[in-house]
């Protein structure tokens, strides 16, 4: 039998109707194949672990932490190299923004990007609030980091955002559409809500961020504040945060 716990996380209101929708979804695509789902469950941060067992365990090991990621442990991190994460409490410290990047060997611990790499990258002397207030660094949101230093006797890793994140805020940032940012679900719910409040015609694209994080690419004529108006009773609890261009920065 094989376990491995994904990069994936489930969290907030909904957390467990997307897990139960992850393993029926599971199901499903490797109904044809030699496996066994043993049991699919969550870590304390919400972290999707997989048990399988059968033949075919491998390649569908190698499917699931090609699609969602795997966490890892500190020693296995490398400085120089770029992992995917999300932010994770914004704001409750002053020295900088932690990044979740799925360390849980010896124990969880996150990347920190500190503040004066902030204010750098984001060329914004400022405090960690505003500046996360300003770009809508928030918590749950995708993001990539390049690790800078990692310290394994004190279980400490410090990071700087990569130029493929800072490039994809200043896309928005340039952008003419609004857009608003929805965490917490899948698609099916973001759909569903959608179509239930007639505003799917309202949508541009639908950008997948993350397997539970999305980008609602509003039409030029469409502001996001009214498309949160219209699905956050939908799709209450679920964290979702305007994106509007001219405000960002300021």
């Amino acid at each position: 039998m094989m376990e491995l716990t994904l990069l994936a996380r489930v969290y907030g209101d909904y957390q467990n109707r997307l897990i139960r929708d992850f393993e029926t979804d599971l199901h499903e695509r490797t109904s044809e194949l030699d496996i066994r789902i043993e049991k699919v469950s969550i870590d304390e941060r919400g972290h999707i672990i997989v048990s399988l067992d059968g033949d075919d365990e491998e390649f569908v090991s190698n499917t699931l932490a090609g699609e969602y990621g795997t966490t890892t442990s500190l020693r296995s991190l490398s400085t120089g190299d770029v992992y995917s994460g999300q932010l994770r409490d914004v704001g409750k410290v002053g020295y900088g923004v932690y990044v979740d990047v799925g360390i849980t060997n010896p124990s969880m611990s996150d990347a920190l990007v500190p503040l004066h790499k902030l204010r750098s990258q984001f060329e914004m002397n400022a405090s960690v609030r505003s500046i996360a207030g300003s770009f809508v660094l928030v918590d749950n949101l995708p993001v990539t980091v390049e690790v800078v230093h990692k310290d394994e006797r004190s279980v400490e890793i410090e990071a700087e955002f990569t130029s493929d994140f800072i490039g994809q805020l200043d896309t928005w940032s340039n952008d003419d559409h609004q857009r608003l940012l929805v965490f917490g679900a899948n698609r099916d719910m973001i759909d569903g809500a959608l179509e239930r409040t007639n505003h799917r015609q309202d949508i541009y694209e639908i950008e997948r961020l993350g397997p539970f994080e999305f980008s609602l690419r509003c039409k030029r004529s469409t502001r996001a504040t009214g498309i949160i108006a219209a699905i956050g009773p939908v799709l209450r609890g679920v964290p979702m945060h305007l994106f509007i261009p001219r405000e960002i920065g300021d």
